[in-house]
């Protein structure tokens, strides 16, 4: 019975490690489409805000890759690490130069990151015991 319910343990969390991903993948989607399908207005925004104007394409490449590397389970908690820093970018920005309301966004999206983070930390501790106990 115990082992039945480690396994349904494991299986629960599996999935919802791949909800998560899923959804935060979907989440990125209309932010970096949003400024590559219009870099001169993005770059006017990071400009006025004081950072380079090729940031806006830098920073959605970053994440695009990042986003692609959190599917490889070996570089996931590096991906992890990469958005969160965007993310709070992001947020950050939002809360200084307005409109304020704005940083929800990126910042649910940075909530959601640590919670994956979390359940991907403790589901390798768990893999990571169950071999050392073997």
């Amino acid at each position: 019975m115990q082992q039945e319910e480690h396994t349904s343990h494991i299986r629960w969390r599996s999935v919802a490690i791949t909800v998560l991903q899923l959804v935060i993948t979907a989440l990125f989607i209309p932010a970096i489409s949003a400024k590559l399908r219009h870099p001169a207005e993005w770059g006017r925004l990071f400009a006025a805000w004081g950072y380079p104007p090729w940031g806006a394409v830098a920073i959605s490449i970053i994440e695009i890759v990042a986003l692609i590397t959190l599917w490889i389970h070996r570089l996931a908690m590096m991906a992890m690490a990469i958005l969160m820093v965007t993310l709070t970018g992001a947020t950050a920005t939002w809360l200084m130069h307005g409109p304020t309301s704005t940083a929800a966004y990126p910042g649910a999206i940075l909530l959601l990151l640590i919670v994956l983070a979390w359940l991907r930390a403790s589901a390798d501790r768990e893999r990571s015991l169950t071999r050392h106990a073997m």
